[in-house]
Formats: structure tokens, C-alpha cells, sequence
């Protein structure tokens, strides 16, 4: 993937779609835990290798394939926590006390993998209705390790700083939507803009 350049317009413009799609995911997480759940958008950026990740330490990375958003594919997206996060977000989606869930088990790997699952098909969703196209995901995959193991690897494309609020409680995450140049194009274009296609023709 090139590094593709936006501009202001362009980029607000792609605020309103993720914005639509957080508001998604968030009635759906209400839906799941039986708790309030609001999620705000406070940055988006398109990045390289370079991008800020949450929190510290080893990171959880909640990915799944995307199809049908373009002939070549290859797009995928990710939800990217800090682990201390992520047990701390199983423990109050659970109810539990915090102090039982000290490390990614099969129970707290089932819950991170519902709320990834969901989190990406509402962005993922919104996308296709932008696109006019039947956008599917794919099985997710979770994957635990260091950041400068798994950050490389996952945070590259639209990077959407995401943070999740329950229970009074703010938690910040990544979600990042790793495109082609030829998806890139086909969201512009469907967002109004004329924008070159790979290899300069418009």
C-alpha cells in the first residue's frame, strides 16, 4: 500500500462515515454487555508504519478479512487495544472483578473476539453502504504480543483513534482499515470527490 495523501475536506468528509459507523458499533455493544456504551472518534489519520498505538506495553489485535471492496481485495481491518486495556474492558463487559482476569484466557479471548467482530462489521458496514457495494468480513483473528511485533504489521492505513466509554469508564483503542490504492479511490469517489486512479487516469 502507497502512502496516499488526503486533504482536510477529503478527510472530514471520511470523519462523517467513521463517525456513523462508531455510532454503530456502539448500539451494538450496548446491545451485547447490557450496559450504556458510547464511542467518540478523536482522530483520524491516515498513517504509515509511524502510528500512534494505545496505551503501553504488549498489545491485543482483533483482525478481519474484508471482501468486496475492491476486484484485487487485500483490504482487512483491526482493532488494536493495549492488553492491560482489553482485560480491564473483559472485566467490566463480564461484571467481574478486575483482579480475576489477569491475563487473555479462553474467556476473556471469547469476549475480545465478540467486540472486535463487532466493532469491525460496523465500521466495515457503513463502508459498504457508502460504496453502494455488499462489503462482507471475514472469520476474525486475534493476535497478542509486543508492539513492535504486532504494530508494523496492523497499524498502516486510516487509523482511527477510538475510545470506549462504560460504566464511567473511558478506554482508548485503534481501529485501523488497511486499504489498496484502488479502495482508497472507490471511497473518495463515492464521498463526491474526483480523485486520480491508480496509474493517473480520473
Amino acid at each position: 500500500m502507497n502512502q496516499t495523501p488526503v486533504t482536510p475536506t477529503q478527510m472530514d468528509a471520511i470523519r462523517e462515515v467513521v463517525n456513523i459507523g462508531a455510532g454503530h458499533a456502539a448500539t451494538n455493544l450496548s446491545a451485547l454487555t447490557g450496559l450504556t456504551v458510547m464511542i467518540s472518534v478523536p482522530r483520524i489519520q491516515w498513517a504509515g508504519l509511524s502510528a500512534a498505538l494505545p496505551g503501553d506495553g504488549d498489545l491485543v489485535v482483533i483482525s478481519v478479512p474484508i471482501s468486496g471492496v475492491s476486484e484485487e481485495g487485500g483490504e482487512h481491518a483491526s482493532l488494536i487495544l493495549a492488553t492491560e486495556t482489553a482485560l480491564r474492558m473483559v472485566a467490566l463487559m463480564l461484571r467481574r472483578d478486575p483482579s480475576r482476569h489477569v491475563s487473555i484466557g479462553e474467556l476473556e479471548k471469547s469476549a475480545l473476539m465478540e467486540m472486535g467482530n463487532i466493532v469491525c462489521a460496523a465500521y466495515v458496514g457503513v463502508l459498504g453502504t457508502f460504496l453502494n457495494k455488499g462489503v462482507m468480513i471475514g472469520t476474525p483473528v486475534m493476535e497478542v504480543g509486543s508492539r513492535e511485533e504486532l504494530g508494523p504489521r496492523h497499524a498502516s492505513g486510516l487509523v482511527i483513534e477510538t475510545d470506549f466509554t462504560f460504566l464511567d469508564t473511558t478506554f482508548e483503542g485503534v481501529f485501523v482499515l488497511s486499504h489498496s490504492d484502488v479502495s482508497f479511490h472507490s471511497l473518495l469517489s463515492a464521498l463526491g470527490f474526483d480523485v486520480a486512479r491508480p496509474g493517473g487516469a480520473t
